[in-house]
């Protein structure tokens, strides 16, 4: 499985990648994955995407930066991305699904398996485009395990 390393000291960012390696280490997550329908730009299927994730043994080291003129996260080197701090969002489900989105983009540069083509994307169209889906759904159990610790 992908686990995410940050070593740094920023609360937030270790919260949401705590919560991340939660989601990834949950089976729930890949079964969210498989049942997702064809994505739009990849000729895998969802159940392949899943499986190669789950089987990735890979750690992905996360570092942190501040730029109010950079975009919120820059892949350096395959399995290295760095967050801005200044855009990092401080609701821990958004910064997790980003976190999460960015893992499986650092991993794909590294996986000759794990192919899609890049698109440009309007949210308002929803449409269902590998990784950005699966980072909703990282989001999504976020929120769910949230609500779940409230009423428990």
């Amino acid at each position: 499985m992908i686990k995410l390393i940050f070593e740094g000291k920023n609360y937030a960012i270790n919260q949401a990648v705590n919560k991340a390696n939660e989601i990834l280490e949950s089976p729930a997550f890949y079964e969210k994955v498989a049942s997702l329908p064809q994505m739009s730009n990849t000729d895998l299927s969802s159940q392949t995407i899943s499986v190669i994730l789950k089987s990735s043994n890979q750690k992905i080291f996360i570092s942190s930066f501040w730029n109010p003129f950079s975009k919120p996260t820059k892949i350096e080197k395959p399995c290295l991305f760095k967050v801005n701090t200044y855009k990092m969002s401080c609701i821990t489900a958004f910064a997790v699904n980003t976190l999460i989105n960015e893992a499986i983009l650092s991993v794909a540069t590294k996986c000759d398996g794990l192919c899609f083509e890049e698109t440009n994307y309007d949210e308002t169209d929803n449409s269902n485009v590998f990784p950005w889906r699966i980072g909703e759904i990282a989001e999504i159990l976020t929120r769910k395990s949230k609500l779940y610790t409230l009423h428990s």
